[in-house]
């Protein structure tokens, strides 16, 4: 049976999940083997997920925290439920790595878009044409761009039509079969 309340704080509980809606993210009580890295990076902030790829390639925290740009302080700070969050990513990012680039991607996209439309606001004039074009054609797709082709010479481009040939290959090899007295001609 789940059961579900508000308790000071926002927090709503219900079976393994609770949500803190003053902070407006998840939390999950208990991490099993079978949650996957993505519903941990789910639960993350941005800084955190930097923090835990950075830890992946250091030694220790205080180098991860340098490699991530952060104080050892802030790490520190974090509640034992985020540090165990973070254990178990590095757990799980040891072999699936690419899930935390696709979660860092996705978080970064509105950013990245952000970057791209400021382009449009640009003294250049040639800097605002490529970020215009590339939007529409993100939007649009690229316009048809005809191409034309031709034969030797400019001429026209022959074609031979093989049904024919191919029929004529069939026949002569119906017609061999019946001279040599084969009863497994094609066509029978």
């Amino acid at each position: 049976m789940l059961r579900a309340g508000i308790s000071r704080g926002g927090v709503v509980c219900s079976g393994r999940e609770t949500r803190d809606f003053s902070l407006g993210r998840r939390m999950t009580q208990k991490h099993t083997e079978n949650e996957g890295l993505g519903a941990i990076l789910a639960q993350l902030s941005y800084n955190q997920i930097r923090f835990l790829i950075a830890r992946a390639d250091a030694s220790s925290d205080i180098e991860a925290c340098r490699m991530a740009g952060m104080s050892r302080n802030t790490v520190s700070h974090w509640p034992e439920e985020t540090r165990s969050l973070i254990r178990e990513g590095l757990r799980q990012m040891a072999s699936d790595g690419i899930i935390t680039a696709l979660h860092m991607r996705r978080r970064s996209l509105a950013k990245a878009m952000a970057v791209k439309v400021a382009g449009l606001d640009s003294k250049r004039e040639q800097t605002c044409q490529n970020v215009a074009t590339e939007i529409i054609e993100w939007e649009l797709g690229r316009a048809t761009q005809r191409q034309e082709h031709s034969g030797p010479d400019g001429g026209p481009i022959e074609v031979d039509d093989v049904r024919d040939r191919y029929a004529q290959l069939i026949d002569r090899q119906d017609t061999e079969a019946e001279a040599d007295g084969d009863p497994k001609s094609v066509n029978n």
